[in-house]
């Protein structure tokens, strides 16, 4: 090797301490000595270069991991702090919970955790427990309020039917009041069990708005003609304004939407003395497919305190104690009217002041309908004579005044009229001998009215069977005309009503 090629420190050291290699002896040995001591320095400067690249490397790794570290405990303590804060948030719940120690580990947090989480789950469990029993209790609630309404119904409609058959037959002047007072009590009566029936049934979601086209005017001026005695009866006016842009037949549930309305009138004639009450229907916009009718019921009343506004809407609830007294009622009808209009996309407003009066109303929009006659079928008293053309009909109860009740009024109709206490009866009846129309009761003993109806309709599906029963909700309505019959009518019944299904059915018969 040349001295030239020597690493740059051997160069030093020799020109240091050797200036002339020419005169040293033994020059070759000493060549390959400086030659080893040369490779051994760029040996060393390689392995220098090497470690430092190697520190460089080490430094920079060490450098992120450390960093990542950082970033880990910071996420740790605020997975930790946020772990104690939702402990701390699900301890609040238990009366008596103090918020845990911040400075607890993950480990101590977590078992806290699955404490709380195990809790949770025990009073997840409890609640689903609850939630089986509530349901439970609904249900024996609704199967309760079933039996008691037909129960109660069964004899009320031998008193309302009697009532009815003494106001019209001669009686003495004196018994005349008696006979009013015995009429307005029983319906009345009837009225309470409506109520009562008609908020279980809302309030359970069992309750079905039906479909179809009615005059809503002329359901106003019936409304207004059967509130118009009580009205006159405390001195009050009772007044009806329709819009001349209401349609002449709407779209909806007519019998729910003339129970609100009736509510609404009777509570501003029932709380106004000799004063005015006014029934009103304005449409606020309409197209070619609906309207949207502004419906109020406006009096000169006691009015209700702006404090109680709030509370005339709940349920069993009366603007006071004074009130109750003085005027009566259950407090039902104006929940019963907000749930109603609830379920048809409506509200009810009001607005009053005490001793000033009050006025209710709410805003509904009704599909346009079909053209109605202008007189509803079944609405109105019939004042010419009943005549059913001498009609062989069945009449099937099993409770004798109910049968006597019946006889006595449709007696007088012009029929030829057959009876029976329990289905079994009645389906040997029509086996053997020819009906033009029969009345079924549902619940009677040995067989009822649903089974004895199957077993006719296998050998008569065209003799029409209308069902005459207590159990008047809209269920029971859909189930025996899913079974056969041929309509419904409830306990108690109507007269008149009664007479027009009757007729109906008895005409449709004969041209059929």
């Amino acid at each position: 090797m040349s001295p030239s090629a020597y690493h740059k420190l051997l160069k030093r050291q020799v020109r240091k301490h050797l200036n002339d290699l020419k005169e040293l002896p033994d020059r070759e040995a000493l060549d390959h000595f400086l030659e080893a001591v040369s490779k051994s320095y760029s040996s060393f400067d390689q392995d220098k270069e090497l470690s430092q690249r190697m520190f460089d490397i080490a430094d920079s790794e060490y450098q992120e991991i450390n960093r990542r570290l950082l970033e880990e405990k910071k996420t740790r303590e605020q997975s930790i702090a946020k772990l104690i804060e939702a402990v701390n948030t699900l301890r609040q719940a238990e009366s008596g919970s103090e918020d845990i120690d911040e400075n607890l580990d993950l480990l101590s947090i977590a078992d806290l955790l699955g404490e709380e989480v195990m809790l949770r789950r025990q009073i997840e469990e409890a609640l689903k427990e609850a939630i089986v029993e509530t349901e439970k209790a609904a249900k024996a609630k609704t199967e309760f309020l079933s039996i008691m309404s037909h129960e109660i119904r069964s004899p009320l409609n031998a008193v309302i039917g009697m009532t009815h058959i003494l106001n019209n037959e001669e009686h003495l002047p004196s018994q005349e009041e008696n006979l009013s007072v015995l009429e307005i009590s029983s319906r009345n009566l009837m009225l309470l069990i409506n109520d009562i029936l008609d908020f279980n049934k809302i309030d359970s979601g069992n309750l079905e708005l039906e479909q179809h086209s009615f005059d809503l005017a002329h359901l106003l001026k019936n409304i207004r003609k059967a509130n118009d005695h009580a009205a006159k009866e405390r001195g009050n006016i009772l007044k009806l304004f329709v819009d001349d842009e209401l349609p002449t037949s709407v779209r909806g549930d007519s019998a729910r939407l003339g129970q609100i309305i009736t509510n609404l009138v009777s509570n501003a004639v029932k709380f106004t003395n000799e004063g005015m009450v006014r029934i009103d229907a304005t449409v606020m916009r309409s197209n070619d497919t609906e309207v949207t009718v502004r419906v109020s019921v406006e009096d000169e009343g006691i009015g209700i305190p702006e404090e109680k506004l709030k509370r005339i809407f709940e349920p069993f609830t009366q603007a006071g104690a004074e009130t109750n007294r003085n005027y009566g009622g259950t407090g039902l009808g104006l929940a019963i009217t907000k749930k109603l209009l609830h379920l048809m996309g409506s509200s009810i407003k009001v607005k009053s002041s005490e001793g000033q009066g009050s006025t209710f109303y709410f805003d509904l929009t009704l599909v346009t309908g079909e053209s109605v006659s202008p007189e509803t079928p079944n609405s109105g008293p019939i004042d010419e004579v009943k005549d059913l053309g001498n009609a062989r009909i069945l009449a099937v109860d099993d409770l004798e005044f109910n049968i006597i009740t019946l006889s006595k009024i449709i007696g007088k109709w012009n029929i030829e009229l057959t009876t029976a206490s329990n289905g079994y009866e009645a389906v040997e009846l029509v086996r053997n001998k020819d009906f033009d129309l029969v009345l079924m009761d549902l619940q009677m003993p040995v067989m009822d009215g649903r089974e004895a109806t199957e077993k006719i309709r296998e050998f008569n599906t065209e003799l029409p069977i209308v069902a005459l029963t207590a159990s008047t909700n809209e269920s029971t309505r859909r189930e025996v005309l899913a079974l056969g019959m041929s309509d419904f009518a409830g306990k108690p019944f109507e007269p008149d009503q009664l007479y027009r299904k009757l007729k109906s059915h008895l005409v449709a018969k004969k041209e059929a």
